[in-house]
Parts: C-alpha cells; structure tokens; sequence
C-alpha cells in the first residue's frame, strides 16, 4: 500500500515536471488605454438616428432662465459631480466640452414623433440637452428625463450624464443628490 502511494506521487512529479518551458505564453490581445482605442460601435436603427421629438418653440421660450440640476459620474476616477445650469446657458462639462440644456418640460408627452405637454396631471420632467466636444462641434442631441434617468440615449465611454430636475423642486424635496457631490 505504501509503495503504490508512493508510485502514484512519483508519477505525478515526474508527469508535472515533463514542461519545461517556464517562460509565460506571450498575451493574445494588447489592451490600449479607453482614449486610443477606436469606438466600433453598430450604426443606430434610423428610426433612432433621424426621427426625433424636437420641443416646440413654445416650450423653448417658456422654460428659458428655469435653472436645471445635472449629475456627472466620471467612470474612470468615481468623482460625481453636481452641474446646475439655467435653460438657455452653458457650461463647461468635466470632459471638457459644454453642457447646454435649452428647453424643459415638466409634462412631457411623445406622441407621433412630436413633442407636446401632458395632460394635466401627468408629470414626465425632461431637458432637452446638447452636448458639444471639446473642439465644438455636436456629439449629442436629445431628452434627458427625471422620473426614468435610463432612458437617457447619451452613450458615451467615460462619462454618464443624470438630469435631477429643476434646482427649486428639488430644494423643495430635499435634494439627496447633492450629498457627497460637488
């Protein structure tokens, strides 16, 4: 019994040891850093692309001044920061580009492509929001909402953009948002 005990550990040195390559294998993939690395992303559905519910120039102008509340969460470090910017104005985003939200709506309804207000007593908050790069030019376009903060289509690699809602209301409520944030 002993010796077959000890056959068995033998064999099993003896076949462990029949590699001897020690180097490790080369890598397969070479992972670049998030900014060198080409976005390939799928082309989006047309319907996404080309058919939007642009505000009216009626919701426009009776929401210009009205200050709006937005989270950022920069992915790579965890900073949050807490952006508070009027409808109609701008500001500088942490990614560097701007931040312009230009319309609000407090009861926004989509219906057949077209932007309208709710019924009375529907509540649906949303922004309309343009983003711009660093060097200008337009890289999102589009409703940010409140009560869903899912269905925000801004997609991007290092940033995540959340519309709280208007600065008043949420004084109002108590802004748990603002903890911990800048």
């Amino acid at each position: 019994m002993r010796l077959l005990s000890l056959t068995l550990t033998l064999s099993a040195l003896l076949l462990t040891g029949c590699n001897l390559n020690l180097d490790p294998p080369p890598p397969k993939e070479v992972y670049l850093p998030v900014e060198s690395q080409v976005m390939s992303r799928l082309p989006l559905a047309p319907h996404v692309d080309q058919v939007r519910a642009l505000p009216t120039e009626e919701m426009v102008q009776e929401s210009v001044g009205i200050p709006l509340r937005f989270r950022i969460l920069d992915k790579r470090t965890l900073q949050v920061y807490r952006l508070d910017v009027p409808v109609g104005a701008s500001l500088e985003g942490p990614w560097g580009g701007e931040l312009n939200p230009t319309a609000y709506v407090p009861d926004l309804l989509i219906h057949r492509q077209k932007s309208l207000h709710g019924p009375e007593g529907h509540v649906n908050p949303a922004a309309w929001v343009v983003l711009s790069s660093q060097e200008g030019t337009l890289f999102h376009e589009g409703w940010a909402f409140s009560r869903d903060m899912s269905l925000n289509a801004w997609d991007h690699h290092r940033y995540d953009l959340t519309f709280l809602g208007p600065v008043a209301q949420l004084a109002k409520e108590g802004d748990i948002y603002s903890q911990g944030s800048q």
